[in-house]
């Protein structure tokens, strides 16, 4: 793109020189001159300003020549306005667009977490280092996903990436859309990697994850944070490979990335009138490290 820009550039100035009114001598450095002048950006708080051309209304006078040195500065206004107002908006919608991925399955019994997360990541070039700041996902007691999403964020010390990953049960497809935040992401490093805990998952077995009684519908949600919880009211488990082992009161304080399970009863009506609702009927944390 800059080298076709360069190009439009070149051939416009060189048309300018052409139209010119009289003879003039070093007149073509002088239209370079005026189109940088009018290109000029001063940035303020991020946001550029074309301080250049407004210094060309303001201060320069040209007495020879005025029409040519004139659409030289203009020239160089719109190259101001492609190149920090026009160009950037459409790089950050073809940036941002839906992206679409096919998903291994529908089913949270089924489904391979870390093949899905290695196709979404390879696909949109996501760091590999990118942490979890949040999943959640309800499902029926047979596995059936009723909605599931998650956000993770890059840890680059540039500009940070935060991906907002939807599934839809319905095309069995994740719907991906990337967002420059604009910030560094080196805060999130304390986040879980994506990747591990995609593995954890796909090790220890979504169905394996449950409570003490069956529930119609569960509420898997993760925060992406360590922790050290000491609430001995909440049963709380450790998750190793593939075993889960209780954690005891006596083993507390839990520490570890803690993945909370909710199991929903049927649904109801809200008093309010303004939905339906099944709230959590029992709560269990499974922690990983």
């Amino acid at each position: 793109m800059s080298i076709l820009l360069t190009i439009i550039q070149i051939v416009l100035l060189v048309f300018i020189y052409k139209k010119r009114e009289e003879t003039e001598s070093n007149l073509g450095w002088k239209i370079v001159g005026y189109f940088w002048l009018g290109a000029f950006a001063f940035k303020v708080n991020e946001i550029p300003l074309p301080l250049g051309f407004l210094l060309f209304l303001l201060i320069f006078r040209p007495m020879t020549n005025v029409k040519t040195k004139k659409r030289s500065a203009y020239l160089g206004l719109a190259f101001f306005l492609i190149l920090h107002l026009i160009l950037p908006a459409v790089e950050r919608d073809l940036f941002e667009r839906p992206r679409d991925v096919v998903a291994a399955s529908n089913n949270m019994f089924q489904i391979n977490f870390t093949n899905d997360w290695m196709t979404i990541r390879d696909q949109l070039k996501i760091d590999e280092q990118a942490r979890l700041v949040y999943f959640k996902a309800d499902y029926q007691k047979n596995g059936q996903i009723d909605r599931l999403y998650y956000y993770v964020v890059s840890v680059s010390e540039k500009d940070s990436v935060y991906y907002d990953i939807n599934f839809s049960a319905d095309t069995n497809r994740y719907s991906i859309r990337a967002e420059k935040t604009g910030v560094e992401g080196l805060e999130y490093v304390e986040f879980v990697e994506a990747s591990r805990f995609f593995e954890v998952l796909d090790e220890v077995q979504v169905r394996n994850l449950s409570l003490e009684q069956p529930f119609v519908g569960y509420t898997l949600r993760f925060d992406g944070e360590r922790i050290k919880d000491a609430d001995e009211y909440q049963q709380k488990y450790m998750i190793l490979g593939k075993e889960i082992k209780t954690i005891t009161r006596n083993q507390l304080p839990a520490e570890g990335y803690p993945i909370n399970l909710c199991g929903k009863g049927k649904s109801y009506e809200l008093p309010t009138g303004s939905g339906v609702s099944n709230r959590c009927e029992a709560n269990a944390d499974f922690f990983f490290d």
